[in-house]
């Protein structure tokens, strides 16, 4: 059941600024490390890549939530090739909750990476991405849900570790980082576009080596 912060606040950006005491940075040494990412794509993979960026190209903008992550988010994760066999797993709709800092908090993280359990059970998460709700600032603000996952996992992995984030709106992405109370969000990458798909590829693929 969601506490009284939940029920009072929901997922309002600022408030849980505010009320956990983050610190918003506009550069981070960890993010620009993460955002120098690169990638050479083999020729299956680059099959792969330029259908997608045309089927992004085409309908990117108008898929719904479910739309979006059968016929991109699992293709970009794919590509990415996160999973790696009993360590790292992408993960989809799993419900999230801990107490922090006293606030029993909750969300339902439409994708996540962590460290799986057996019988596909995520343990460890590390990196939660939100997709477009309505708009940005409404209550389902997809960022403010990464971010109150983000904080969630912290609390539920106690081990100092960041914990990396990316949430959309639309064929648009924004990679953040949460570390110790800093928080830090990239420019905005646009999948329609060849390099921004490259490179949010590629950061995918750099957050195995960060997890690991």
């Amino acid at each position: 059941q969601k506490g009284l912060f939940m029920r009072n606040f929901g997922y309002n950006l600022g408030i849980i600024v505010q009320h956990f005491g983050l610190k918003v940075l506009k550069t981070s040494d960890l993010l620009t490390t993460w955002t120098q990412a690169d990638i050479n794509l083999n020729t299956i993979e680059q099959t792969l890549f330029d259908e997608l960026l045309a089927d992004a190209e085409e309908d990117s903008g108008y898929w719904n939530e479910e739309e979006l992550k059968i016929n991109f988010v699992g293709a970009v994760f794919r590509l990415a090739k996160v999973n790696e066999r009993e360590k790292i797993k992408v993960f989809y709709e799993r419900p999230l909750s801990a107490n922090v800092q006293g606030e029993n908090l909750s969300v339902i993280a439409d994708c996540l990476v962590a460290t799986p359990l057996p019988y596909n059970t995520p343990a460890k998460p590390y990196f939660f991405l939100q997709e477009f709700k309505k708009r940005k600032g409404d209550k389902y603000d997809p960022e403010a849900q990464m971010l109150i996952a983000m904080l969630i996992a912290q609390a539920m992995n106690q081990d100092n570790k960041p914990i990396f984030g990316a949430y959309l709106i639309g064929q648009n992405w924004y990679f953040t980082v949460l570390e110790n109370n800093t928080y830090c969000q990239s420019r905005q990458y646009d999948s329609k576009q060849k390099a921004d798909l490259l490179k949010i590829i590629a950061m995918l693929r750099r957050l195995k080596g960060f997890i690991l």
